[in-house]
């Protein structure tokens, strides 16, 4: 465990001398930024379209070790599969957590990282039903360098969910796809 510690650190380390390559200008080095990621994720519930829209926010340490908070929420209705005793016709999902991602090669054009979050949130149906749940994101993105500050990004991964009751937890728990642009700014 030492050594993976000492070897990411090591990488994060290099990365912060090394230019970046974007598609306009050049980077500075400045160590310590804040990004901001607005984000829209394609996925399913009950077998429906559904699609979240979220922003995670926090400080990266150069341009590779990201940490923040995040916040996602459904932005359209689901109607399910219309059965008298599971009618998701009118109900809310949303959730937030701590996140954390490691950009590999952020000073190439094009470059990928490794992202989670992990929360709570809530799930509230048409019958007054809720429930709080845990919620789990494992992803992967890749990301292209539109300016040294602004990357253009899409991603998959898995949504797990436990504790929730209408709509159940498996049919909450989906892979995802994402886009996203992520703004980076020294200070």
């Amino acid at each position: 465990m030492k050594k993976l510690l000492m070897v990411l650190l090591l990488v994060s380390a290099t990365s912060a001398f090394a230019a970046k390559d974007s598609l306009v200008g050049n980077d500075s080095n400045a160590p310590w930024r804040m990004a901001l990621k607005p984000e829209f994720q394609f996925s399913q519930i009950g077998g429906e379209f559904a699609g979240l829209a979220g922003v995670q926010l926090g400080p990266q340490l150069n341009e590779t070790l990201y940490f923040g908070l995040g916040y996602y929420a459904l932005v359209n209705n689901v109607k399910g599969e219309n059965s008298p005793t599971n009618d998701m016709s009118a109900f809310d999902f949303w959730y937030a957590g701590v996140t954390v991602d490691y950009t590999l090669f952020s000073d190439k054009l094009i470059h990928c990282s490794l992202n989670a979050l992990v929360g709570g949130g809530r799930v509230s149906s048409s019958n007054s039903d809720s429930s709080n749940v845990f919620v789990a994101t494992p992803g992967l993105s890749v990301m292209l360098n539109l300016t040294k500050q602004i990357e253009l990004g899409i991603g998959a991964g898995y949504r797990f969910v436990a504790g929730a009751d209408n709509p159940s937890s498996s049919e909450l728990s989906r892979p995802f796809a994402s886009i996203f642009l992520r703004l980076n700014e020294s200070y």
